[in-house]
């Protein structure tokens, strides 16, 4: 297989669920398709669209993004990994009452499945495959009630810890010493992520820090100690030794 092409299944072994040894192995190749290769820094998600007006969009093989949206002066953002569905292009400024500014950032170097019309042709006769691509955005849009959720407790604190925890159930890892999130989560991004302004995120990390809830390891990465919070019991920590 050309290295700027990938089929879906060998960047997500989920897509082959449900399918019969013969039927993936057809699957596999009818689910080819091309790569788009991001390097660290500022993304130009516009430029990233290709020609083929049928461009439906992404799904996200390996590497870490981040979306940054602006509405009137406050900002938040969303962290995007491997298994993730987008189309960053996307965004009807006529269709909505309220102005959005939405940036994009590479965080850690990434590959992009392109998402067209001629894939969805050939996909067509597995459509366990199409309700896979589905489902990825049904899981983007829990994730977000949660963060969403999360944001309305007062306490920065609260916030915050809750936060990590969320992340946690994705990209955690079992050390140790703790949870260790391995993400390049620093003040000014954590305030983005909760809805805070970063002096009061300093503050509240400290506090967190002193009551022994968390660490820092040298590399950026939180440690989270202890067990979850109580209001995320219910959520399955997925967490690997490392």
């Amino acid at each position: 297989m050309p290295t700027d092409a990938i089929s879906l299944l060998d960047a997500d072994p989920d897509f082959a669920d449900g399918l019969d040894a013969e039927t993936a192995q057809r699957a596999r190749r009818d689910a080819r398709t091309r790569l788009q290769r991001l390097t660290p820094g500022p993304w130009d998600a516009a430029a990233a669209m290709e020609p083929e007006v049928h461009h439906r969009g992404f799904l996200i093989c390996d590497g870490l993004l981040v979306r940054e949206v602006d509405v009137l002066g406050r900002s938040c953002c969303e962290l995007l990994g491997p298994g993730d569905v987008m189309r960053p292009w996307q965004w009807d400024p006529e269709g909505s009452h309220v102005q959005a500014e939405v940036g994009w950032e590479v965080l850690e170097p990434a590959r992009l499945a392109v998402l067209d019309g001629a894939l969805v042709q050939r996909i067509a006769p597995y459509p366990q495959l199409g309700v896979e691509l589905f489902s990825r955005g049904i899981r983007r849009a829990h994730a977000l009630a949660v963060a969403l959720a999360i944001s309305h407790h007062q306490r920065v604190d609260d916030r915050l810890r809750l936060t990590l925890w969320h992340l946690a159930e994705r990209w955690g890892r079992v050390s140790p010493d703790g949870v260790v999130v391995p993400l390049p989560l620093n003040h000014e991004r954590l305030a983005m992520l909760v809805g805070a302004h970063r002096p009061s995120v300093t503050t509240a990390m400290g506090d967190l820090a002193r009551e022994g809830a968390l660490s820092r390891r040298d590399d950026g990465w939180w440690i989270l100690h202890g067990a979850p919070p109580e209001r995320l019991r219910h959520h399955r920590l997925a967490a690997a030794l490392i």
